[in-house]
């Protein structure tokens, strides 16, 4: 990226200066012996051939840039326009392509890159509402000055992305922390609720599968029996079935799920040890616990 900026900074440079643009022709045997002037390997050339000069003395072969080319050019690099490297990518081993604009389509180039921009950052901005807003893009200034706030936005996109990553990192960490310290409560009250059994099958309101687990996870270790918690968060139903591997024999917690899932019209799978579903009726929860105590009821 710095080179592309150092590149940019003298293509830029160069075109500031207005440096006159000519051309002229030459024999290609003159050509051939002359290693200023660039031509390209594979091109069929006739005797004479056509030399672009960029700089110096017009017509004298003596310019900063010059190369075997039939095209029609500007007549100073001032009519170019600001430069911009857009993209810059691997096209070969040990050759590069860099795709640049100028110009009017340096312009079209800037006002769709804000457009970009912006849309980044609605992205980011829905995570966490209160970031800064982006620098300004005004759409009838200068080129020059258009591409200078696309590199402000830029810069400021960057920095408000590194802290929406590290925002987001730290909250999960609580959530995390949080969701383990709640499940630990639930799973200590399950575990007080059934101690006078071999199995536990419960309600717990206000919960998603996420939770479902991480309580599995806390009271598989009070509890010897299996375990089958279902919980309800808007219209969706979570279950989880758990089942200590010395009674997969006699049950399996995939099984317990296929059966009671269709209950609150939902579907679920899993391992004879570990099993998941999900439904959409919540108004069939109590049937669902009636089937898991009949299923585990002889544990």
């Amino acid at each position: 990226a710095e080179q592309e900026r150092d590149v940019e900074k003298l293509v830029n440079e160069k075109i500031a200066k207005n440096a006159p643009v000519s051309w002229t022709e030459i024999p290609f045997a003159e050509a051939k012996q002359r290693k200023d002037i660039i031509q390209f390997f594979g091109e069929k050339y006739g005797d004479t051939v056509r030399v672009l000069q960029i700089g110096g003395e017009p017509r004298a072969l003596n310019g900063y840039s010059m190369e075997l080319c039939g095209g029609t050019h500007v007549r100073a690099t001032g009519e170019i326009g600001p430069f911009r490297i857009v993209r810059e990518e691997a096209i070969a081993a040990g050759t590069r392509r860099i795709e640049a604009v100028a110009g009017d389509a340096a312009r079209a180039w800037a006002k769709e890159e804000a457009a970009r921009q912006q849309e980044k950052f609605e992205t980011l901005k829905r995570k966490k509402p209160d970031i800064p807003a982006l620098p300004v893009f005004e759409i009838e200034a200068a080129t020059t000055e258009m591409l200078q706030q696309i590199d402000a936005r830029s810069v400021h996109f960057e920095k408000i992305d590194a802290e929406v990553r590290e925002w987001e990192k730290k909250t999960a960490k609580t959530a995390e922390a949080e969701l383990k310290s709640r499940a630990a409560q639930i799973a200590n009250e399950l575990a007080r609720s059934h101690a006078e059994k071999n199995f536990c099958v419960a309600d717990v309101p206000d919960a998603d599968g996420k939770l479902l687990q991480a309580v599995v996870e806390s009271l598989k270790g009070k509890i010897k029996g299996p375990i089958f918690l279902v919980g309800a968060r808007d219209t969706s139903v979570a279950l989880v079935a758990y089942v200590p591997k010395e009674m997969t024999t006699k049950f399996q917690a995939n099984k317990v799920i296929q059966q009671i899932a269709p209950i609150v019209g939902g579907k679920g799978g899993g391992r004879p040890e570990s099993a998941q579903g999900a439904g959409k009726d919540s108004s069939k929860i109590d049937q669902a616990l009636a089937k898991a105590r009949e299923l585990l009821g002889a544990a």
